[in-house]
C-alpha cells in the first residue's frame, strides 16, 4: 500500500539515473578500500526505493540498508518503519546492497561472480561507502535538506550495516538495528551453539517432542540414504525433483537443516511470503504436522511439505535451490567465507541439530617479500576442497602484522600441492 518510486536505471518509469562508483573516488574513499582503478572509474546502477508518504521539511530520513537479497524483500517485510514514519514526518529509503538484487556492478550475477577480479569488490566497506553516498545524495540532491537528521535501520546483516554507518555521525544520527549478529564473530562469541539451542527451544515451545522428533530423524534419514531402496523412498516421501544419490542425501539434509533455520527465523504470527509462503506461527504449524505418522521420516517429510509447498503449487522439491528462497545466497556465501565469519556450530546433547564444529588452526606463518604478504602453509589443514578459482583467508593468523585477521585471496592456487607459500591479494 505504500507509494514506491522505483530508481533503477533499467526502469522506463525511472524519474532518475542514479549510478554509484564501484570504486569510491578519492573524494569519498574509505581507508581500507586499497583497490584502485588505473583508468577510469566503473560505474553500475544501485536501486532505491524511495518513499515520501509522510515526509514533510524539516522531518527525518529513515535509511534502510540492505541485505543480501532483492530490496524488495526488507521492504515489504519491515513494518515498523512505517508505523513511526509519521511521527516523524519521516522520508523512507531503502537501499539495495551491491551484488544482491538487480544492483549487479558487471550487469548479472553470472557476470559479477564469473571471476573473482569481479567479486572482490563486494565487501562490507565498499557498500557501508555506497550508503553514505547515498544519504549525502539524498539529503542535498533529492530532499535539498542536508541538515536532514538520518536514522539507519536493518535486521541481521542489515542490522550490521546499519550500526557500521551510524559510526559516521557527521551522516547519521542513529541506528535501530533488530537481530544483528555483531556478537557471533571469532573471539567475540562465548556460546557458539547459542543460535541453534534458540531455534531448537522455538521448536520446543511451539510442541513438546518436535525437537525430539527432528533430532531422531538426522540418523534416520543417513540410515535410509546407505541403500538403494531407502533413497528410493527418500525421493517419494520429500518429492524431490531429482532422484536421491547419496550425494542427494547430503544436501536432502542440509535443506532440512537450513529450513529449520530460515522458518524460526520467519516464525512471525501472520503469513508471509518472505523467504517461502508460510502460515502464521510456521513453527507451530510445522510441529503440529509432525503428528502425522508414527514414522519420524515419514512425518518430517509431511510437515517439511508446509514449508516447501504451502500453497500446493509447487511440483516438487529442487534441492538446490535454497530454503531462504529469493535472498543472494551466492553473494552471501562470498561474505560469508570473506569476511562475514560467524562460527556457530550445533551441539546434538543440548539442541535438535547433528554436532557441528568450528575449529581455526593458528599454525601459519607470514612474512612480507617485496613489499607483498606471504602465508606460509605448511602442517595448516586449509583445503582447496570445493574450491575452482581462488580460497578465501579469513583465518587467525598468529603472526599477521596487524595482530588479528587477513582478509584475502590467495593467488592462482590451482597447484596448492607443490608449494607452501603463496601471495594474498588483500580484499580490503
Amino acid at each position: 500500500e505504500n507509494s514506491w518510486i522505483y530508481e533503477r536505471r533499467t526502469s522506463a518509469k525511472s524519474i532518475c539515473q542514479r549510478m554509484f562508483s564501484l570504486i569510491k573516488n578519492e573524494s569519498w574513499r574509505l581507508e581500507d578500500v586499497r583497490y584502485r582503478p588505473s583508468s577510469n572509474l566503473r560505474l553500475f546502477s544501485q536501486k532505491i526505493l524511495i518513499n515520501l508518504d509522510h515526509w514533510k521539511p524539516g522531518g527525518a530520513l529513515f535509511f534502510y540498508t540492505g541485505n543480501e537479497g532483492a530490496i524488495e524483500l526488507f521492504a515489504q517485510n519491515t513494518g515498523f518503519v512505517f508505523d513511526i514514519a509519521p511521527a516523524f514526518d519521516a522520508a523512507v529509503v531503502f537501499a539495495e546492497h551491491r551484488y544482491y538484487g538487480v544492483s549487479m556492478p558487471f550487469g548479472s550475477l553470472n557476470e559479477s561472480f564469473s571471476d573473482w577480479t569481479k567479486s572482490r569488490y563486494l565487501t562490507v566497506e565498499q557498500a557501508m561507502a555506497d550508503f553514505a553516498d547515498n544519504i549525502i545524495w539524498l539529503k542535498e540532491s533529492y530532499l535539498n535538506k542536508t541538515d536532514t537528521p538520518v536514522i539507519t535501520f536493518g535486521g541481521s546483516y542489515g542490522g550490521c550495516c546499519c550500526l557500521d554507518e551510524s559510526q559516521v555521525p557527521s551522516l547519521v544520527q542513529g541506528a535501530i538495528a533488530a537481530s544483528a549478529p555483531v556478537w557471533m564473530f571469532p573471539k567475540m562469541l562465548k556460546d557458539s551453539t547459542g543460535p541453534y539451542r534458540i531455534i531448537t527451544e522455538v521448536f520446543r515451545d511451539a510442541l513438546a517432542d518436535c525437537p525430539v522428533k527432528v533430532a531422531q530423524s538426522w540418523d534416520l534419514i543417513t540410515e535410509m540414504g546407505k541403500r538403494k531402496t531407502g533413497r528410493k523412498q527418500l525421493s517419494s516421501l520429500f518429492q524431490t525433483c531429482k532422484p536421491l544419490d547419496r550425494d542427494g542425501v547430503k544436501s536432502l539434509s542440509n535443506w532440512l537443516n537450513g529450513m529449520y533455520f530460515d522458518m524460526a527465523m520467519v516464525n512471525y504470527p501472520y503469513p508471509t511470503s518472505f523467504l517461502a509462503d508460510l502460515p502464521a506461527w510456521p513453527v507451530k504449524e510445522f510441529c503440529r504436522r509432525t503428528n502425522a505418522s508414527e514414522d519420524v521420516v515419514t512425518a518430517i517429510a509431511a510437515a517439511a511439505q508446509m514449508y516447501s509447498n504451502y500453497t500446493g503449487k509447487v511440483e516438487c522439491l529442487d534441492l538446490d535451490s535454497d530454503p531462504a528462497g529469493d535472498l543472494g545466497m551466492t553473494g552471501w556465501d562470498f561474505q560469508a567465507c570473506l569476511e562475514m565469519i560467524l562460527p556457530i556450530s550445533s551441539d546434538k546433547y543440548v539442541d535438535m541439530f547433528l554436532m557441528t564444529s568450528l575449529t581455526w588452526n593458528r599454525t601459519f606463518r607470514t612474512a612480507r617479500s617485496n613489499g607483498t604478504l606471504l602465508l606460509d602453509l605448511s602442517g595448516s589443514s586449509i583445503s582447496s576442497e570445493g574450491w575452482t578459482g581462488l580460497i578465501t583467508l579469513a583465518t587467525p593468523i598468529s603472526s599477521s602484522p596487524t595482530g588479528g585477521w587477513i582478509h584475502g585471496l590467495l593467488e592462482e592456487p590451482r597447484s596448492l600441492k607443490k608449494t607452501s607459500v603463496w601471495r594474498i591479494v588483500p580484499t580490503f
